[in-house]
């Protein structure tokens, strides 16, 4: 009875023109059945989704025969997992309770029981061979129906932490957790996303000890094969990639050269064989303050203190990979950073406080055992000392021992002029870019953009839940990840309609925004049915309104179909 009330109310509050004023009580009387379907956004993902052609191209690369199963299709059975991580992400086992309870079995002309975890998993092992060609059809299909800005693009890697012992999926390894999860094995996820917006246009699951180094030549020829598919932009506008230092390796410069591609990120002091190195230390601190950049961040556009970034441009050759190759010509920035001083200078304090403490605890036990010989003292300070950043910036001195007049003593001190060659390059690092069409200013603005990535992948890790992953098998999880992957495309292009549509809502407030739209459907004795949209938010209606889509009181319906 409560439940009737409740949906009668909802119809009510709806204005149904249907119910006339103080016939309540009679529409009680005359009902058997009273449920509310949820409907959220689906008035928005579902002709957004037919834009795109997700659920067309899906069938396409899985029937290629073009002979779908009559009772649903992989294409249908992929939409649903699609729109379940944007709607309400739940483990497989827990989508058909998810589809009963939305009326998106009704708009699909689908039962809640045919998206059974065992037909979700099926699915997914279908979808593994056509992956990469699904993926591609969709992201030029967006990028052609939505003019999607592809002038900058931002590459990063990311990493998925598990639970569990995973030993038959050969991707999930341990390697350097992003998640800050060294205990748990991993997959990684490296992916390019447009810097207007953060839409994906590619990603890759890769295995979770991949080095960041060995991936952006790979990712490079995967963008050269997408942009194929897409007209030919301008020769005098390359696509720009961003990315971080560690991706612009020596091999990752020299294939840029003959990629048709620009590159812009900050360089590792490596590259070049130190020749980056050389270009840090090879510009006075007087010249780079001469040189202020505009550049602010948002949070200190107000800020009367802000100090100001400075750069100095200069030119860099770095030698190729291939001996027999010309040296490769970067243009270099040389850009002080304010924070990074702050920060470099309290890391070295740090790193050099931490090693004065444990030579001091070394100190201190010289001449115990199992430290009474200059062999083993010396082999616990290499161990000590072996990577550690602050190294180099203490002298240790080893006195005495057996065979002289002295005790053993191990002393430090601080190396007062390596400190001052370390504190002269606090806040300093390279830019490197091969495009000649930016200039100082650009380079360090465009270059801020590469954190972009890093807002997706919160995203996919977030309310789109790529984990905690409750499948085992390895095929299995890379269908689990794409079907992440196009939901985060979905999320990306919505974002972008609703900023040409005037609205300054995040998706994820869009969504909160949609989550009380529901559809009430009052089942009468008599066997008919009355059916209400209630809930609809503002910002629905305009989004709708602006992109010439359906009505969402057209989703009232079951016929209402895509």
């Amino acid at each position: 009875m409560a439940r009737r009330l409740r949906a009668i109310r909802a119809w009510k509050l709806a204005e149904a023109p249907s119910v006339p004023e103080g016939q309540a009580a009679v529409l009680e009387a005359a009902l058997d059945r009273a449920l509310v379907r949820s409907l959220g956004a689906l008035p928005a993902l579902l002709p957004l989704c037919e834009r795109v052609g997700l659920r067309a191209i899906v069938n396409r690369r899985c029937y290629p025969d073009g002979e779908a199963p009559e009772d649903i299709d992989v294409g249908a059975v992929a939409l649903v997992l699609a729109l379940n991580r944007l709607q309400a992400p739940q483990p497989l086992v827990h989508v058909e309770e998810w589809v009963g309870q939305s009326a998106l079995g009704d708009l699909l002309g689908i039962d809640a029981g045919q998206c059974n975890d065992d037909r979700l998993a099926r699915t997914l092992d279908t979808l593994l061979p056509h992956l990469d060609a699904i993926w591609q059809d969709l992201v030029v299909a967006a990028i052609t129906t939505f003019d999607v800005n592809l002038a900058a693009l931002c590459y990063d890697i990311t990493s998925i932490s598990f639970c569990g012992a995973y030993d038959d999926a050969d991707l999930v390894r341990y390697g350097y957790s992003r998640d800050h999860r060294p205990d748990r094995k991993q997959i990684e996820l490296a992916a390019t996303v447009t810097a207007a917006g953060g839409i994906p246009v590619d990603y890759r699951p890769l295995a979770g000890n991949v080095a960041d180094r060995a991936t952006p030549v790979e990712q490079l020829r995967r963008l050269q094969g997408l942009l194929a598919f897409l007209p030919p932009r301008p020769t005098d506008q390359p696509c720009l990639v961003i990315s971080d230092r560690a991706m612009l390796t020596d091999a990752a410069l020299a294939a840029y050269a003959g990629s048709g591609l620009c590159y812009l990120g900050p360089l590792d002091p490596s590259v070049g064989h130190g020749a980056v190195r050389d270009r840090l230390a090879g510009v006075e601190a007087a010249e780079l303050a001469a040189h202020p950049l505009p550049y602010r961040p948002q949070r200190a556009a107000n800020d009367p203190d802000w100090e100001a970034y400075c750069g100095v441009e200069r030119p860099l050759l770095v030698s190729h990979p291939d001996p027999t190759q010309r040296p490769l010509a970067v243009r270099a920035l040389v850009v002080w950073s304010p924070g990074k001083a702050r920060l470099d200078r309290q890391q070295r304090e740090t790193y050099l406080r931490r090693l004065e403490w444990e030579v001091t605890a070394l100190a201190g036990k010289v001449g115990k055992r199992p430290y009474t010989t200059v062999a083993a003292v010396q082999q616990r300070l290499a161990t000590l000392c072996k990577g550690h950043p602050a190294r180099h910036l203490l002298t240790l001195t080893l006195r005495g021992g057996p065979g002289t007049d002295e005790p053993l003593r191990l002393t430090g001190s601080q190396d007062e002029a390596a400190l001052a060659q370390a504190a002269a390059l606090d806040g300093r690092y390279v830019l490197g870019t091969n495009d000649p069409h930016l200039d100082a200013a650009a380079m360090l603005a465009r270059a801020k953009w590469r954190d972009m990535p890093e807002k997706r992948f919160a995203l996919v890790k977030g309310p789109l839940a790529v984990r905690p992953i409750y499948v085992h098998k390895e095929e299995r999880i890379l269908g689990l990840v794409f079907c992440t992957m196009v939901a985060l495309l979905l999320f990306a292009l919505l974002e972008l309609l609703l900023r040409r549509a005037g609205l300054t809502l995040s998706g994820q407030q869009f969504f909160a925004a949609c989550a009380a739209l529901s559809v009430v459907i009052l089942q009468l004795h008599d066997g008919s049915s009355l059916r209400q949209i209630t809930g609809l938010p503002p910002p629905l209606a305009l989004l709708l309104q602006t992109q010439g889509w359906p009505a969402a009181t057209l989703y009232a319906q079951p016929t209402a179909r895509t």
